[in-house]
């Protein structure tokens, strides 16, 4: 093998004396495993010439280190592919199993028209191209087609970048990434920080396998493969995310912004050390997925919607989004890609909707099935057969639930002939007339209480978290049914049973963002949570305030808009402010004073006012005008001083810049929702949660 290796371009080796002459081992006799005395690419061996067949010479693959082969090694055993080299994959009739000069393995289907997987090393690239599906039978070995060579490749692109984008670059060496390692005992704390905060949302990883690996690699890190060290920096970053400032400062003895800051820079060399825009490994995609995540708290959404566009095409290279039951993968592997393609769906789909742009179609050739109703613990790298699904609550409760609504919502927005405006074009036009909408949300409601609503225990974090997610859907659907933007007519007046099916579900959203916010059941979710707001409720509610005449009901409303815009006012504070931030603050004031107002002329007692809202008033328009307000309500109840107040990066001259140029008060029309849809269209940021935009 030594002189095959030497040998790679078929070139004679008569340059040197002490060069022994170049052997050419063809296809037939490196398969036989006898020796070839073939010396000339183009003259056959005397093995084919006997026996009359064709002499193919190939040429060998490049030499690879030893660690490689042993990583290599590993990745067969931990996927169980030992057991199925004997055997073909699973048993699956339209599966074909092949192996060529370069020891790879190749799964191809019967069926015509399908596509091909090609896989080798625990690595996969699905072809469907006619023309790559024709020629990939001719490059020697895998490793053509994957595009993820050795670390003996060089890669004439290398460059040096920084932050986020660092991720995009490639290196011709690996660097050494040791020392930004937590120690093996932070490793561990933020695995179990992992597990508890974000694995339950996400479920693209098999914790069980993925702890063996880090048990393994903590006794050893310089010796991780690429791979799974940009899945461990990836998990130590989002674990961080999830964790509180003063938690990290409690148990890893540093501070949070310190900590991520390394951990980011990791991942970041990571990816650039498993060149990860050439990447054909799920380890690496399920690295990245949950590093976009990450980036929720510190990148804008333009960047993220951007890096999400390469994670589909990185799935769509590897053939995550068609189903691994048709292309002879494992049971065990085929349903962790189910997992990762439906995560990533709905991460492209809330991504592009936190930039204002409607969901990029998916190819038609998807048919990856949904994933199992399964905990981890009944699934096994070794299983042969699909694991039995459980009637109950499992580990994937969340996520499935939030798939059962994304199906749903792609089924209804089908019907919108002709569409192209995204999933709620049907919901939110009036092509539908209102009683069919409010029929088949019923439909939705019965299918959501009957599969997995029953079944929570709201006492467990995981259901509770099932349960916000999920009620707050199911209202926001009828809040768009019912939302004054489907009337085509701008003259059209919004009845007042309208407006009170309106304002009911615009209370119930809020009431759920105020749960999810502040309920201590689901407080290791709040990463998770605080990236959404409900704004189109908020805008509605304080717009019909001053139509509403129960004083407990107008309570409740201040209450809650005081505790959610404070929560995102905080989680926001890093970001400059958008023109929705300001416009709802001004929203926020003129209601408040009209509310003080009514309050004034009714004689009766206002609620306290929220501390967020104090500080809204400290920052409007004018001495005057703060002076006034502080004679509707005393002292006692102006909420904080203004140190312990959320950060407002607005100057007074900003606020009243928005507050001349923009009516803020909305009517009865639908032509008062234009200017509100634009900020909404153009925010930064979602105003739902995330399953609303799965498509």
């Amino acid at each position: 093998m030594a002189s095959l290796n030497g040998s790679l371009n078929g070139e004679r080796a008569t340059d040197s004396p002490s060069k022994q002459p170049a052997s050419f081992a063809c296809v037939v006799c490196h398969n036989r495993k006898v020796k070839c005395d073939r010396q000339d690419p183009c003259i056959p061996c005397s093995n084919c010439a006997k026996a009359n067949v064709e002499c193919v010479y190939r040429a060998p693959p490049p030499p690879r280190r030893k660690r490689d082969r042993e990583t290599n090694e590993s990745l067969y055993r931990e996927r169980g592919k030992y057991s199925r080299r004997s055997t073909g994959f699973d048993g699956n009739p339209s599966a074909t199993q092949h192996r060529n000069a370069g020891g790879e393995q190749r799964t191809e289907t019967r069926k015509s028209g399908s596509g091909r997987m090609i896989t080798k090393g625990g690595n996969s690239i699905y072809l469907d191209n006619n023309l790559w599906t024709t020629v990939s039978n001719e490059l020697p070995n895998a490793a053509d087609v994957l595009g993820d060579r050795s670390d003996t490749d060089t890669d004439n692109y290398a460059q040096e970048a920084s932050d986020d984008y660092a991720i995009l670059s490639t290196s011709a060496t690996r660097d050494a990434l040791t020392e930004l390692h937590p120690s093996p005992l932070n490793i561990f704390k933020l695995w179990q920080a992992f597990l508890e905060n974000v694995n339950p949302l996400t479920k693209i990883i098999h914790a069980p396998t993925v702890q063996q690996q880090i048990l393994e690699a903590m006794s050893d890190l310089p010796k991780v493969s690429r791979e799974f060290e940009a899945l461990m920096f990836a998990m130590y970053s989002i674990a961080l995310v999830s964790l509180q400032a003063e938690d990290v400062e409690k148990s890893f003895g540093e501070s949070k912004k310190a900590l991520l800051s390394k951990c980011r820079r990791g991942a970041q060399l990571a990816f650039k050390n498993a060149s990860l825009l050439r990447t054909s490994s799920s380890v690496v995609l399920q690295a990245f997925m949950l590093y976009l995540l990450c980036m929720r708290s510190f990148s804008d959404p333009h960047t993220i919607w951007t890096l999400c566009g390469i994670a589909v095409r990185i799935a769509q290279r590897i053939g995550i989004h068609r189903d691994g039951s048709a292309h002879g993968l494992s049971v065990f592997e085929t349903e962790m890609r189910r997992r990762i393609w439906f995560q990533l769906v709905i991460i492209d789909a809330t991504s592009a909707q936190f930039c204002g742009v409607a969901s990029t179609p998916l190819p038609a050739t998807i048919d990856v099935q949904p994933p199992m109703n399964a905990n981890d613990s009944d699934l096994d790298p070794r299983m042969t057969e699909p694991a039995c699904e459980k009637p109950g609550p499992t580990e994937m409760m969340f996520v499935l639930a939030r798939s059962a609504f994304g199906k749903w919502l792609l089924r209804l927005s089908n019907q919108a002939e002709g569409s192209n405006t995204g999933p709620w074009a049907i919901l939110s036009s009036s092509s539908m007339p209102l009683k069919d909408k409010d029929k088949t949300i019923d439909e939705l409601e019965a299918h959501m209480e009957d599969k997995f609503l029953r079944h929570c225990d709201t006492s467990i974090p995981l259901h509770m978290a099932t349960t916000i997610m999920a009620r707050s859907a199911i209202y926001y659907t009828r809040l768009m049914a019912h939302h004054p933007r489907q009337y085509q007519d701008p003259t059209t007046r919004v009845s007042q049973a309208e407006k009170n099916i309106l304002f009911e579900n615009s209370l119930k959203m809020t009431e759920y963002a105020d749960y999810a916010q502040n309920n201590p059941v689901v407080r290791k979710f709040l990463w998770h949570m605080v990236n959404h707001m409900p704004w189109d409720a908020i805008i509605f509610m304080l717009s019909e305030m001053r139509h509403r005449t129960e004083s407990e009901e107008k309570s409740k409303v201040w209450q809650l808009i005081g505790n959610v815009y404070s929560g995102h006012i905080e989680a926001m504070s890093k970001i400059d402010p958008n023109p929705l931030h300001m416009a709802i603050q001004n929203l926020i004031v003129k209601a408040w004073r009209a509310y003080i107002e009514e309050c004034n002329l009714n004689h009766c007692t206002p609620t306290p006012c929220p501390t967020i809202i104090a500080s809204l008033l400290a920052n409007a328009t004018g001495v005057s005008s703060a002076r006034q307000e502080d004679e509707n309500f005393p002292a006692a109840e102006r909420g904080a001083s203004p140190q312990n107040q959320p950060r407002l990066d607005r100057s007074s001259s900003q606020f009243g810049l928005e507050a001349e140029n923009f009516g803020l008060m909305l009517g009865d029309s639908p032509k008062d929702w234009n200017e509100w849809d634009n900020l909404l269209s153009n925010f930064q940021g979602s105003f739902t949660d995330d399953a609303i935009y799965l498509s």
